[in-house]
């Protein structure tokens, strides 16, 4: 038998055939040696910078102190389109 839950996006049907633990998505805990995060770290460099994490930071320090955004970056690398919208 299926149950349902109500909400304003509609009925969401549940089977208990369907639902699963959360702990069975957990990945097996693992040993990492320093050789394997050297070897990592020398992979990503410097070039691979995350400046996502990096903007998201500043965002969320700015609100916690009540301050004005950060101005968003330029992009550094534009992706070229070699076609046309609307199409010929």
């Amino acid at each position: 038998m299926a149950a349902t839950t109500g909400s304003a996006r509609g009925i969401a049907w549940r089977r208990p055939d369907k639902i699963r633990n959360p702990a069975e998505l957990l990945l097996p805990q693992t040993e990492v040696s320093d050789a394997e995060i050297e070897g990592a770290l020398a992979l990503t460099g410097p070039e691979f910078e995350d400046a996502y994490t990096d903007a998201m930071a500043k965002i969320i320090e700015a609100k916690r102190e009540h301050r004005a955004l950060p101005e968003a970056p330029e992009p550094r690398n534009r992706a070229r389109c070699s076609t046309s919208w609307p199409p010929s």
